[in-house]
């Protein structure tokens, strides 16, 4: 059933990766292994907008699976007909050095015991944890076993923390999984939160190995794996990770357009970002903040810049709009408390302030700016604009996070105790990438 349940995700991933080439065509042997990441997340997204219009048009009729088959088959047409047109001569694997060798083996090496941690962990909790069967496989649960009555899933008398508002990613790859081998295994959830998981590390990888140097992708890859939590989490089989790997997808898209003056990139952005908030509430901050980075990144052609943005953004913020115009009200705006008490609440501020400062400022996070400041190398002048755009970035999704922290309707203290740790491992990653960005390589360093 773990074969067949990772078999059933793999038309998905092929359609993804497919879309990203047709868009960016660009065609050398790191450029490809960065697709392939890209494209598990992409594919995985389409799927679950897929089902989700089929729940609309005719639950319980059409099999999504077959749909993807389907929508793959012509789309390696295209493909077919268009590489037969094109130069392959620019697609070549670089030449490595000892110690490029050296450390992609210590890369090899962490990825294997992060995946035997992965496994030990999620077969001895197969369920997840309480938010993975009491939100995420929950609405799961209803879609598959009642398609069409799939809105029972947004009920509001589904209890407080059941939240029903949140938005389906996750559970509707987990229940048309479950339609296509007819059983509602385990196995779907568990293959779907290690596709997100550990494609977060292969987008990590390739797309400092493309921007930078394969000695510098190798380390960045090996710090995330080793980062507290990642790898943990994604045993959660919540939708932690993948709201992860979408703001991540973004972000390095919107500084690959900065350093390849490529608009398709920014269109597949806006759309990596729309899943963002197609997967968590959290993402919905991303979608606010990311067009402000752009324009803070981008001033001299932001007309052209937010119109690609936009366009790649449109299709799975519909859905959302669509989607939350029918769930019931989040528990976040659905307050009675006044929002003016609170935002001139000086105490608030102090205890978010206070809370947070520890969770910002773990010891592998000191350790890590400090050799960021260490092997500071002032970055390119093509890829300055993207730095900017990711500082911009981190910052106002951290302002973001404490002003709703401000504005929360539950106990502070309780709030905070028990989100932050996610919240801060949703940005890791960019974190990562910027540091690694801007500080020296290996191989230039012991060349």
């Amino acid at each position: 059933m773990t074969l067949l349940s990772f078999i059933i995700f793999l038309p998905a991933i092929f359609l993804g990766t497919l879309i990203i080439h047709l868009i960016w065509p660009e065609r050398n042997a790191l450029a490809m292994f960065l697709k392939f990441s890209l494209g598990i997340g992409l594919g995985l997204g389409i799927s679950s907008i897929l089902y989700f219009l089929v729940l609309q048009i005719a639950p319980g009729r059409i099999n999504t699976l077959t749909l993807q088959i389907i929508l793959l088959i012509f789309l390696l047409a295209i493909t077919f007909l268009r590489a037969r047109k094109q130069n392959w001569k620019e697609f070549f694997l670089p030449s490595l050095s000892h110690l490029q060798w050296a450390l992609i083996g210590i890369a090899i090496l962490a990825l294997f015991i992060s995946a035997l941690i992965y496994a030990n962990t999620i077969i001895s909790r197969p369920q997840g944890e309480y938010d993975a069967w009491s939100i995420w496989n929950r609405a799961a649960r209803f879609i598959y076993r009642d398609p069409e009555n799939w809105r029972a899933t947004l009920s509001p008398d589904i209890a407080l923390f059941g939240h029903a508002d949140y938005p389906l990613l996750v559970p509707l790859n987990v229940a048309w999984g479950w339609e296509a081998l007819e059983n509602e295994t385990l196995r779907v959830p568990m293959i779907q939160s290690a596709l997100f998981t550990f494609s977060t590390i292969l987008a990590m990888f390739s797309a400092i190995a493309l921007t930078r140097t394969i000695g510098q992708a190798s380390l960045a890859s090996v710090v995330l794996m080793a980062s507290p939590g990642f790898i943990l989490t994604g045993t959660n089989l919540t939708a932690d990770i993948p709201a992860t790997y979408f703001i991540f997808a973004s972000c390095i898209l919107m500084y690959l357009f900065f350093v390849r003056n490529d608009a398709a990139l920014l269109v597949l952005s806006g759309f990596m970002a729309g899943l963002a908030g197609w997967s968590k509430n959290e993402g919905l901050l991303f979608i606010a903040i990311s067009p402000i980075a752009l324009i803070i990144a981008s001033p001299k052609n932001i007309g052209r810049s937010l119109l690609h943005y936009l366009a790649g953004l449109a299709i799975p913020l519909i859905i959302i709009f669509y989607f939350k115009s029918i769930a019931p009200t989040n528990d976040l705006i659905n307050s009675n408390i006044s929002f003016i008490a609170k935002i001139t609440d000086p105490s608030r501020y102090w205890m978010i302030l206070k809370t947070l400062t520890p969770s910002l400022f773990r010891s592998d996070i000191i350790i890590l700016l400090i050799y960021t400041a260490i092997m500071y190398k002032h970055p390119a002048p093509n890829s300055r604009q993207g730095i900017y755009a990711i500082v911009t970035l981190l910052l106002l999704q951290l302002l973001g996070y404490c002003a709703i922290y401000v504005v929360t309707p539950y106990d502070l203290a309780w709030h905070l105790s028990t989100s932050q740790g996610r919240l801060i491992l949703q940005i890791l990653p960019l974190e990562l990438f910027l540091c690694f960005s801007i500080s020296s390589d290996p191989e230039s360093v012991f060349s």
